[in-house]
């Protein structure tokens, strides 16, 4: 069976600096999770310093002991993120310019090329509403090429917006069926954004500036929150409302508490003021993070497997980063249907070397029975050639100075006499009047044939007695051959004076077993033969 891959979830974000999570996604269990501080310039929303961001990276990777070549998936900071209704009569190239020439306008995008990527959220005959996400290409290009250098290998690339809401739906905090109209509350340290959700969709998005902090008091930070938001939600009615607070500033409790809405509001705090882990956590991580993995770094870790039943995925890791994408990306085949991943090579390789074994096992087991047939053979041979052997060796004293044909014939003579007797009496004493036509000389001794009277029959069967008196040889047929063959036994005296004037008679003489046959069906040509006295 194939080991399954290993992903690892990166997270960036200026509550939690840098983490990385490796989540179980079957029992939502973390199994490892590890954090470094790093620091984010919330004015330019970048990192501030990418090669100590690097460094830190390196390092953490290597103390959590996450293998070469494991997969990662990042999770950015949200640089822009708009919900927009386009054109239904827009192609996707032309959807990809109006987005391209938007983000050109984003403040925090003005003086860097960007990279984007976007997703259809709803249609209708006349708009399309297209929501994205988008952030520095250069900076997602350097931690590319880093974390390959490093023997990584980035496989998907998110931001915020979109790795909280995963996360959320993953951890079943929210109600998310397909006709739950809902809306969805982020705080962080600069801003606070206010999603309109249909199900699992993006309908809207609201971002709006903030400025708290640690020198203020808590009721200028709450009422900071609260002007932003309120205007907004006054606009958005709603089933529910979720308030998520990742600012350890602000708890989202307190502004649960404190702001008025229309539905039913829930809260979530992924910040210093939770009061429970997310997550269960294997022995594997330190007990002082049970409580702190972000929201951010949930979305990273379980990103893979989420986005096969996620309605809305987003990869900053796409064409929009040119050569580096292309060049990074795996050869395919079936024009780009069939992509060769690792994964797919290994699977791939695992089967034709199985099959490849496979025949060998069956040749190397055909050969074996070659082997073992030719080896039978072998030994069939070995034991012809020492049966040959031990003759030769018993008679290696023969020669031919101790061979008297005239001995040989005499031990011949000796065992065939009585063969020899039959052939002497069938040459010279065969009466006249008396033929012969069957004859079988041998271990068994059978002599058929026909005569024109009796005496001639009984005189031919006395010379055979007469040259071997202890033959058991006996006279088992004899009858007129016009009514066919009769058994000695079946013969009587008004038979014998009824066919007188026969033909000729039958007769078999033989120490073979006597063959009892009946002529069933036909018509004798006279009465049964008197009954004689058999002659030994």
């Amino acid at each position: 069976m194939l080991k399954k891959s290993v992903v690892v979830g990166v997270s960036v974000s200026p509550e939690n600096g840098l983490e990385i999570a490796q989540i179980d996604y079957t029992t939502g269990t973390v199994l490892k999770y590890g954090r470094k501080s790093v620091d984010y310039n919330i004015v330019k929303r970048e990192i501030s310093d990418l090669d100590l961001f690097k460094e830190s990276l390196q390092d953490l990777l290597e103390e959590m002991a996450i293998p070469k070549g494991t997969e990662l998936v990042l999770n950015l900071p949200t640089v822009a993120f708009k919900v927009v209704d386009y054109p239904a009569a827009l192609d996707s190239v032309q959807v990809e310019n109006a987005i391209e020439q938007e983000v050109y306008d984003n403040p925090y995008l003005k003086n860097y090329e960007p990279c984007f990527s976007y997703a259809t959220v709803n249609s209708s005959l006349q708009f399309n509403k297209i929501a994205y996400t988008a952030i520095q290409k250069s900076t997602i290009i350097e931690l590319i090429l880093s974390i390959k250098e490093m023997g990584y290998k980035v496989i998907a690339a998110d931001t915020s917006v979109n790795s909280v809401l995963h996360s959320l739906i993953y951890l079943e905090r929210v109600n998310t069926e397909p006709d739950t109209n809902w809306v969805l509350v982020t705080i962080d340290n600069s801003c606070c954004r206010v999603l309109s959700m249909l199900g699992r969709n993006y309908l809207d998005s609201f971002e709006e500036k903030i400025s708290i902090g640690e020198v203020l008091s808590d009721a200028e930070n709450y009422a900071t929150v609260i002007a932003a938001i309120e205007p907004i939600l006054k606009n958005l009615p709603s089933k529910y409302l979720c308030v998520v607070s990742k600012t350890n500033v602000i708890s989202a409790e307190v502004i649960a508490n404190k702001i008025t809405y229309t539905a039913p509001i829930i809260y979530l705090e992924a910040n210093s003021f939770q009061k429970e882990q997310l997550l269960n956590c294997s022995e594997l991580v330190d007990t002082e993070y049970t409580k702190a993995i972000s929201l951010d770094a949930i979305g990273a870790a379980i990103y893979v497997p989420y986005s096969k039943t996620s309605y809305v995925n987003f990869n900053l890791f796409n064409k929009t980063l040119d050569d580096i994408y292309w060049n990074e990306q795996p050869p395919s085949i079936m024009n780009g249907k069939v992509v060769l991943t690792n994964n797919l090579l290994i699977f791939l390789f695992t089967v034709f070397a199985s099959i490849v074994i496979a025949m060998l096992i069956l040749a190397l087991g055909w050969l074996a029975v070659q082997e073992k047939t030719m080896q039978n053979d072998i030994d069939k041979m070995n034991q012809e050639i020492s049966s040959i052997d031990r003759y030769i060796e018993a008679h290696k004293d023969v020669s031919s100075a101790t061979f008297d044909e005239g001995d040989e014939i005499k031990l011949g003579l000796l065992h065939n006499k009585g063969i020899y007797s039959y052939y002497t009496i069938v040459g010279t004493e065969i009466p006249k009047k008396l033929w012969l036509t069957h004859l079988k000389l041998g271990d068994k001794t059978t002599i058929e044939g026909q005569a024109d009277n009796l005496e001639s029959v009984y005189a031919f069967f006395r010379s055979i007695k007469d040259y071997n008196p202890n033959s058991d040889i006996t006279l088992q047929k004899l009858g007129l051959a016009t009514a066919g063959s009769q058994d000695l036994e079946d013969i009587d005296t008004a038979s014998v004076l009824s066919t007188i004037n026969a033909d000729f008679y039958d007769f078999r003489i033989s120490n073979e077993p006597e063959e009892k046959k009946t002529d069933k069906g036909k018509d004798k040509k006279s009465g049964d033969l008197p009954e004689l006295e058999l002659i030994n």
